[in-house]
């Protein structure tokens, strides 16, 4: 195992003169050194190939560096004759490797970093400039300071609808931040009269209950790019990246203004799903209510058991499910643990906690509970794919859609190497095409699919 910094010679600064730098000389050096100083035959030797990320820190190189050592790595592993035997490559995180030198296993884990946030900057030109909407003048203090950096600024702010009509036909903001309790007008109505005149990527950034989960919902199917629940004072240091994260990610989103409809399009006639045995898991995040609904509407009634996690704040997991359960030929549910996982049964994660499979005298039912984070999510789509093929194995089918960051990819390549038939949203479908690129990358699905396809697909391998 070695670790290089860039691919080859071609690729260096004039200041850098060790060989070592480049993995061209570094593998060749490892090789030669493993031959002598261990005495291993050449026929003993097989390589890993770990990292390709596109991570960079101080190397002042072109930004699919990550993508280049990986190809140098292949180019000179085939020239010196030995055989590729695993592989974690890809994606928008680092790793850690801890290499175990007594049995020669290696153990990969990927590092949380701010990869996305990080990226989007990479990406920009100029600062994102953003208008903030809200009645409160100290929540409007608060997002100004939150959202004033390198990569962002607040060009103005506006305590209700007519001060903030104004100010989008003046400034053209690049995003907004919305709040849904405003005077006058709420900011869901606003959303609706505005956005098909101007489609500025909008996060609606509000305090709500129970029974105002709702709007949240509207504001989504409206085309509102995401929702952010306010967050406390004690939360305000730990949501501050979150919220850049969310807004700069927002201002490379094209919006798609809807009219909501009253009733679902027509549930397929005559598409009858032949097994009901197994069962689908689905992720998503970023745009992924919407991505959802798309899916389960071209479903027909006799679904096999599926089971959601979506990215959602714990107060709204419960409207979700029973938005879709109204609009479904299908029951949908928020999740409780012990939950029995049946046949024209779908089960959503309640945010803020995880779901499982649990299996216990041939029954199936889901787990639920409360744990760490994981990929800064909970629930955590990796956390719903890795039981389930741990549990299951071949006899699932595993989707990711539309999301930021990369929950659910580690977790949909274990499903695809236990057996199970994994499908990708596409790029140009995705409201975000983090999570689904990010699975591509490391070679975790089997077809990528337009939303629009992907229930068809469902239903071919449940014949």
């Amino acid at each position: 195992m070695i670790h290089f910094a860039i691919p080859d010679r071609s690729h260096a600064q004039n200041s850098m003169r060790n060989e070592l730098n480049f993995g061209d000389s570094a593998i060749r050096f490892l090789y030669e050194n493993l031959m002598k100083i261990k005495g291993v035959e050449h026929a003993d030797l097989k390589a890993k190939v770990v990292g390709g990320a596109n991570v960079i820190d101080n190397f002042e190189v072109n930004f699919n560096i990550g993508e280049l050592n990986i190809k140098i790595a292949h180019k000179v592993l085939s020239e010196l004759k030995i055989p590729i035997i695993g592989k974690h490559v890809g994606g928008n995180s680092g790793r850690k490797i801890y290499f175990y030198s007594d049995s020669g296993r290696l153990r990969v884990s990927q590092i949380e970093t701010k990869t996305a946030l990080n990226l989007a900057r990479m990406n920009l030109k100029k600062k994102v400039r953003v208008l903030v909407i809200d009645d409160s003048k100290t929540i409007k203090e608060l997002l100004r300071k939150i959202l004033t950096g390198p990569d962002l600024e607040v060009v103005a702010t506006a305590g209700d609808a007519i001060e903030a009509e104004k100010l989008i036909k003046e400034l053209k903001p690049d995003v907004i931040t919305l709040d849904i309790h405003m005077p006058g007008m709420d900011g869901v109505s606003f959303l609706e009269k505005f956005l098909p005149l101007f489609p500025i990527p909008t996060v609606m950034i509000s305090s709500i209950n129970m029974n105002e989960s709702g709007l949240v919902l509207r504001a989504l199917e409206l085309g509102a790019v995401d929702y952010i629940q306010k967050p406390t004072l004690a939360e305000l240091k730990t949501q501050a990246e979150y919220i850049r994260e969310k807004v700069v990610t927002a201002s490379s989103i094209k919006v798609i203004t809807r009219k909501v409809k009253s009733h679902p399009s027509a549930i397929p006639v005559g598409k009858i799903i032949k097994r009901t045995d197994k069962i689908v898991a689905l992720g998503a995040s970023t745009g992924g209510t919407e991505a959802l609904k798309e899916v389960l509407l071209r479903l027909p009634a006799n679904i096999p058991p599926i089971l959601i996690v979506q990215h959602i704040p714990p107060i709204f997991s419960e409207a979700f499910a029973k938005r879709l359960n109204e609009i479904c030929p299908f029951e949908v549910i928020e999740g409780k643990d012990g939950d029995e996982i049946l046949p024209g049964r779908v089960i959503v994660a309640p945010g803020g906690k995880h779901m499982e499979i649990r299996i216990e005298k041939d029954i199936k039912t889901v787990k639920i509970h409360v744990g760490e984070r994981v990929n800064r999510h909970i629930p955590s789509v990796d956390v719903l794919f890795n039981s389930v093929a741990k549990e299951l194995g071949g006899n699932a089918l595993g989707v990711i859609l539309t999301g930021m960051g990369n929950d659910g990819a580690s977790g949909l390549l274990k499903m695809k190497q236990a057996g199970a038939y994994t499908i990708g949203q596409d790029e140009k479908s995705s409201v975000v095409f983090g999570m689904p690129k990010a699975a591509q990358e490391i070679n975790a699905v089997t077809k990528v699919l337009s939303l629009e396809n992907i229930a068809d697909e469902i239903i071919r391998n449940l014949e």
